[in-house]
């Protein structure tokens, strides 16, 4: 008996294939249960549960009602927790921001917080999306004290007639101002965005120093900066590598910016300026003041960015005025006779000819005297004076073949470069040279150096009246 195989059974839900026209999705155009867009499109699940969550919300529940401010979002001040105005502010008065929340005005610019670039006395500053342009700038929110407020409407005025009548052009190296208004009593200063401080670069570096070369386009920069402040009549007063920015990883080019501490010659109300490595002589002894304030800072800038590290790291005042006199000597007289503060570290006397003198006070004595623990300090360099710093300073890797030629012109750029640094160094802030005489230093024009720079007494008058 012959049996038939058996039939094989199609299973359920599957249809013959015959040509491709049956492998073409088969899409209801109107599924059941479906809602449809504004536009009149059916909704998938995934698009309700998405995209269009907050309708399926209130279909769920019509009392729903959604607010982005309640939206959970990262928190950037620190301490966070709500003290003052109105919950907005917290114990330092400092405003609460956080990531997604907003800065400004419907009626003028609207900034969208992004993240935080840098937290200070003055307050905070934060990187934002300005929401007409879409331009990304870095936002200074200041504390909500009438002292932070005062000084940063000085900022802005200071700013606002250095963008717009001193460098209308942007060619000086200055901070460009591109906003500012007044949120929820906080003042809000809107700037360009720049890149990494040149502090940052030296410590990428390792501390090891930058190239004569490269100190060279820095300081020529800076030169140019301080050329259009002195000219304005304007002192910075907190020139250091914090407060000069480059403008991109991928140039040398750089911005002097924080212009908080900044104010008019004629103005020098405040006597407790300049960051302490980066402070005068004059202001130590506490004498009036002048723009030669910011040359003695951009002389140790300029030394810091060859070394890797600061010339004179004092751990208080009376340390940072013992490290300038053991390498530099003694102030003129007349700096001792007037200065407020000499008596806090000098000791007078008559030598055997009549004349009054001056004597640093001793470790121990100045401690005594001031009820405190004063430590020597750590010493970076094993030299005392500045030409053997930077002669002692390693030599880079010279191509071979040409190691006496390049080893020739590295010792001339330094004994140039010593020679410049030492006529921003000069005690006497009245013999220190100005920009516009620096400018025209071997160093900075590229001239090789044969002598000692000496300005012409025509262009030191200038400088000084």
């Amino acid at each position: 008996m012959v049996v038939d195989p058996p039939q094989k059974r199609r299973a359920s839900g599957f249809r013959r294939v015959r040509d491709q026209r049956d492998l073409r999705p088969h899409v209801n155009p109107r599924p059941g249960g479906r809602r449809v867009d504004a536009a009149g499109q059916f909704l998938s699940p995934l698009r309700q549960l998405t995209t269009n969550i907050i309708d399926t919300y209130r279909i769920a529940n019509p009392q729903f009602k959604y607010e982005s401010a309640t939206n959970p979002r990262r928190v950037l001040t620190k301490p966070s927790k709500p003290s003052h105005n109105e919950g907005y502010d917290n114990e330092d008065y400092d405003y609460i921001l956080y990531v997604n929340d907003w800065l400004g005005t419907e009626e003028g610019h609207k900034y969208l917080i992004l993240d935080v670039l840098g937290q200070g006395t003055f307050g905070q500053v934060v990187k934002c999306q300005d929401m007409k342009t879409h331009d990304v700038v870095a936002v200074k929110v200041v504390k909500n004290k009438p002292a932070y407020f005062n000084q940063s409407m000085m900022e802005v005025t200071i700013l606002e007639m250095l963008n717009t009548q001193c460098d209308p052009h942007d060619e000086h190296h200055i901070l460009r101002l591109k906003d500012s208004f007044i949120h929820r009593s906080h003042l809000c200063l809107v700037f360009e965005l720049l890149s990494s401080n040149l502090y940052e670069l030296i410590k990428q570096n390792q501390f090891q120093g930058l190239s004569t070369q490269l100190v060279k386009v820095f300081t020529a920069q800076l030169l140019d900066a301080m050329s259009i402040l002195k000219d304005a009549r304007l002192i910075h007063c907190d020139l250091k590598p914090e407060n000069i920015l480059l403008k991109t990883l991928q140039s040398p080019q750089i911005k002097v910016i924080d212009f908080g501490s900044a104010c008019h010659e004629r103005q020098t109300v405040y006597t407790y300026i300049q960051s302490r490595f980066y402070r005068s002589p004059e202001v130590l002894l506490g004498l009036p003041y002048t723009a030669a304030i910011d040359m003695w800072s951009l002389g140790c800038i300029a030394v810091e960015l060859f070394l890797g590290l600061p010339l004179f790291p004092g751990t208080s005042e009376y340390n940072q005025i013992t490290r300038i006199v053991e390498m530099l000597g003694q102030p003129p007289s007349y700096m001792m006779e007037m200065g407020k503060q000499t008596g806090q570290f000098f000791d007078s006397y008559v030598d055997m000819y009549g004349r009054k003198k001056y004597r640093l006070k001793s470790l121990e004595q100045y401690s005594r005297e001031h009820n405190t623990n004063e430590q020597p300090g750590k010493q970076y360099f094993k030299a005392t004076s500045l030409p053997e710093i930077v002669n002692g300073a390693p030599m880079p890797a010279f191509k071979t073949g040409r190691q006496g030629v390049e080893m020739e012109k590295e010792l001339n750029n330094r004994q140039s470069f010593i020679d410049f640094c030492q006529g921003l160094l000069n005690m006497n802030p009245i013999e220190r040279w100005s920009p516009q005489q620096a400018r025209l230093h071997p160093f900075i024009t590229g001239e090789k150096w044969t002598k000692p720079f000496v300005v012409r007494f025509s262009s030191s008058f200038s400088s000084f009246h």
